[in-house]
Order: structure tokens, then C-alpha cells, then sequence
């Protein structure tokens, strides 16, 4: 009797919630990657070499308890998803080099964006979930209906909250259609060569990571602070960063001074 008396209340002084481990956030980072046609040779060869440099680089960047996965999207004439599914960074260390043709169907990939950027697909566990980043990298002019795909997103909320970055590669590129995408000219950055361009994904990539993926309490002084307000202090820190790369990469504190710079835009292509 004293022994089962003993078990009893052994079992009723565990907590089984106490014994388990606390169920990590996780944050992912979206990259739409232009592989039209005008991206081939140097262009994407230097994007497909910094992509595989930067993947060990991610790991460890999220705070602990936040597990940072990594998904892939390629579009040109339409748009596939290179990773089926988000994957942990310390599972996707392998780069699959990615190849160049057709157009840019740029309104299909955020259409296809948008669909995944929900609870029923990508983003399956939403309370534990983090905004994500979606970094997007072109060279040219959608070709196909953008706006369209622009109004789906801006309809998610999901794309609502996140961070947005736009990477121009080269000169001829429709710079309104990357401002429109971020609701932001100051979150928009374009590389002049192949070495500005590994430069500024590696940067990008690393830090919009870091910063996407911290916590940031919902409450201040003032009570409690809105998903709008700490989406708003995460694009206020990357913008601050994306300032310093400007700086620090470019030589420049706006990309309008760009002109002023005594180099041959497109250098390196």
C-alpha cells in the first residue's frame, strides 16, 4: 500500500509539461531568385558561388530556441520551388546550382508566394512561427502580369509583417518594380559587378536572418505593443543595416551617388 501510495504521488507531483522541452519558434527566409535568360554566365554564376558560400554562415543565427529554415524559388518562364518545403539551415547545406533561360514571370512567382505563405502550406505552425524574410534577386522587367501578383501579397499577412529586400543585379532593371515590391526605396539595394554582388547577397542574407529571427517583446511602457509595431522594429533595424552596407559596400550613403562613382556600371559581367 505505502508503495503504491508512493507512486501516486510521485506521478501527481510530475508535471508532464514540465518534462518536456519548450517547442522552438522558427523563422523562414524566402529567396526569389531571377534565373531568366539575361542572368546567364557571370550573373548567376557568382549568385550560385555566394549561395553556397553563405549557407554555413547561416547557421546559428537564430537566437536559441529559434530554428531559421531556408526556402527557394527560382522563376523565369514560370516559377518552381527549389526546396519542396522549408528546411533547416543545418540540413541544407548542399547548393544545386541553378541554371539560366526564358522570361521574367516575376507576377507568377509572387503569386505562387502568396499561396505558400500560409498555415495550410509553408508556414503550418503560425503561433510559433516568426515573420518571415523574403529576399528577392533580379536583373530585369517582369514580363508578365506583376501587378497581379503584387495585390495577392500585399493581401497576405504573412508578407504584410515580414521583411522585404530587393537586389538589382546590373543596370537595366525596373527599380520602381522592386520599391513597389518592398514598400520601401531604402530596403531596394543593385550591384554593379559580380564582387559587389557577392558582397551584398552574403550581407543581406546573413543579417536579415539575424534580425528576422529575434524576439522582440510584445509589450513596452506604453502595455502592449501590436504585430505592427514589432514588424515595424524589424524593418526599422534592417533598413539602419541595409544604410551600412550602402556604406560600407558601396562607398555610398544613397544609391543615387552611384552615378558620381568613378566606375563602369555592370563592371564584372
Amino acid at each position: 500500500m505505502s508503495n503504491s501510495r508512493y507512486s501516486a504521488q510521485s506521478m501527481e507531483a510530475v508535471d508532464p509539461l514540465e518534462t518536456m522541452p519548450p517547442a522552438k519558434k522558427s523563422m523562414v527566409i524566402f529567396f526569389l531568385v531571377d534565373t531568366s535568360k539575361s542572368m546567364e554566365g557571370s550573373k548567376l554564376e557568382s549568385l550560385n558561388k555566394v549561395m553556397g558560400d553563405i549557407l554555413p554562415e547561416l547557421i546559428g543565427v537564430g537566437e536559441a530556441g529559434t530554428d531559421v529554415k531556408a526556402a527557394v524559388m527560382s522563376f523565369s518562364s514560370g516559377c518552381e520551388w527549389i526546396t519542396p518545403e522549408p528546411v533547416l539551415i543545418e540540413e541544407f547545406q548542399r547548393w544545386e546550382n541553378l541554371t539560366a533561360d526564358g522570361v521574367t514571370d516575376l507576377g507568377e512567382a509572387c503569386e505562387e508566394l502568396a499561396a505558400k505563405l500560409s498555415r495550410n502550406a509553408f508556414l503550418r505552425s503560425p503561433s510559433l512561427s516568426y515573420a518571415p524574410v523574403i529576399f528577392l534577386i533580379t536583373d530585369g522587367y517582369p514580363t508578365d502580369n506583376y501587378k497581379k501578383g503584387f495585390e495577392m501579397l500585399k493581401r497576405n499577412r504573412w508578407f504584410q509583417y515580414g521583411l522585404k529586400i530587393a537586389l538589382a543585379i546590373g543596370s537595366n532593371v525596373d527599380m520602381d518594380v522592386l520599391r513597389e515590391f518592398t514598400d520601401d526605396e531604402e530596403l531596394v539595394l543593385q550591384a554593379c559587378g559580380a564582387e559587389m554582388l557577392k558582397k551584398l547577397v552574403r550581407e543581406i542574407a546573413v543579417t536579415s536572418s539575424k534580425i528576422g529571427s529575434t524576439s522582440m517583446t510584445l509589450t513596452d511602457a506604453r502595455g502592449e505593443r501590436s504585430l505592427e509595431d514589432v514588424a515595424g522594429a524589424k524593418k526599422e533595424q534592417m533598413i539602419e543595416a541595409v544604410q551600412e552596407m550602402k556604406q560600407d559596400i558601396l562607398g555610398v550613403d544613397d544609391l543615387s551617388d552611384l552615378s558620381d562613382l568613378d566606375i563602369e556600371f555592370d563592371e564584372g559581367w
